[in-house]
């Protein structure tokens, strides 16, 4: 994904001072990777995120044909493991690229999902240490990625390393506590609910349908944007955050912070400024952004609230808050009386939640009769 820019901004200085430039001395290096290791809030999500997003991008650089595999943990076999089927690395490649904190080859292409480079290490913020199992060349090659005593973050091949067929690619495999296992598999459902079919992972050690995908009340005609009906967030021993839509990115979802958008700088219309600021507030709205629209934070647990990023989620709340109103008249289109068009409308409203019905207040229609009621 690419890493926006801010604009360059040109420093004027009176006289022709001495300058450096900051860096960071190897020696202090194990401080920094020490921060980058443990900058996720909830470090199990962190795991599943990170390695699946890796694999997805892994199997995109390469064009496979096969879609990942994720191993879910049972209490027999406690470990979480992802395998694509791209390119793997070789042994030069594991020492050299995948050893950098920082170093990425995806920033020049929004085809990707990473791009800060420090995800891969993201298990050794749940546990100290995991397995990177590479296929490349037609040889296996096992390493364990580790924390030593001193807070160094180590790779070391174990073993020998295996001729194989196995297709190439890469497989990262981390120890789960038994006291985890159940949350990791609630986490994936959660992580991979809405994935595409096309996208969507093969599940080792689950049933088939592991993954049950919201049913949506609402759609746009191209994906951009849909409201789902309300699930019992139990089930995934979730809660749902009070009054936040989403922003779904790459395949993954981000909640909004409502309070971080000023939507008076960038929607002028008060009227349809009013159904943004609603739609902002709606659990069960989902918003759709293409890679890159909308700035990361470096943990990619959560936005950037920066200008920019205010700005385009701004745009795309214009776009479905039209969207919305426009869908809400067809949706009576093919009523063959005014009390079929009622009936129909008390079927749309009565599948949202309370607090969204104002967004579509005065966009019934019906033979040109406003439609504002059951009655």
């Amino acid at each position: 994904m690419i890493i926006t820019k801010e604009k360059s901004k040109e420093v004027v200085q009176s006289h022709d001072f001495e300058s450096v430039n900051c860096t960071i001395d190897a020696e202090d290096m194990r401080y920094v990777a020490s921060l980058l290791r443990n900058n996720y809030s909830n470090t199990r999500l962190a795991v599943v995120r990170e390695i699946t997003a890796n694999a997805l991008d892994a199997n995109a650089e390469a064009n496979a044909s096969r879609p990942i595999e994720v191993k879910l943990p049972t209490n027999m076999n406690p470990t979480f493991a992802v395998r694509d089927f791209g390119g793997g690395l070789s042994q030069e490649d594991v020492f050299g690229l995948y050893s950098k904190y920082g170093k990425s080859t995806k920033r020049e292409s929004n085809n990707y999902i990473g791009a800060f480079g420090i995800g891969k290490f993201a298990p050794l913020s749940y546990g100290e240490n995991f397995t990177c199992v590479s296929y490349h060349g037609g040889v296996k090659k096992t390493y364990n990625v580790f924390v030593n005593d001193d807070d160094d973050t180590k790779i070391a091949m174990i073993g020998e390393a295996e001729p194989t067929n196995e297709p190439t690619g890469l497989s990262i495999e981390v120890a789960v506590s038994d006291s985890d296992v159940s949350e990791f598999k609630e986490i994936v459902q959660k992580f991979f609910e809405f994935f595409s079919d096309e996208e969507m992972p093969k599940f080792i050690g689950v049933e088939d349908d592991f993954i049950a995908k919201r049913e949506r009340i609402l759609e746009s005609d191209n994906d951009d944007w849909f409201f789902v009906k309300e699930n019992d967030s139990s089930k995934y021993g979730y809660r749902h955050s009070s009054n936040r839509s989403h922003v779904l990115m790459g395949r993954v979802k981000y909640p909004v912070d409502t309070d971080a958008i000023n939507l008076t700088n960038f929607v002028q219309d008060e009227k349809l400024r009013d159904i943004c600021r609603n739609l902002l507030q709606q659990d069960n709205f989902y918003l759709r952004v293409p890679l890159g629209a909308v700035k990361l934070h470096h943990s990619r647990e959560s936005l950037e609230y920066n200008k920019s990023t205010q700005k385009t989620i701004a745009k795309y709340l214009v776009v479905a808050s039209k969207g919305v109103q426009e869908i809400a008249k067809r949706k009576l289109a093919d009523s063959t009386d005014l009390f079929d068009a009622k009936a129909n409308y008390a079927k749309v409203v009565n599948a949202m939640p309370y607090n969204m019905r104002n967004i579509f207040e005065n966009s019934f229609e019906w033979n040109g009769i406003k439609i504002t009621s059951f009655y």
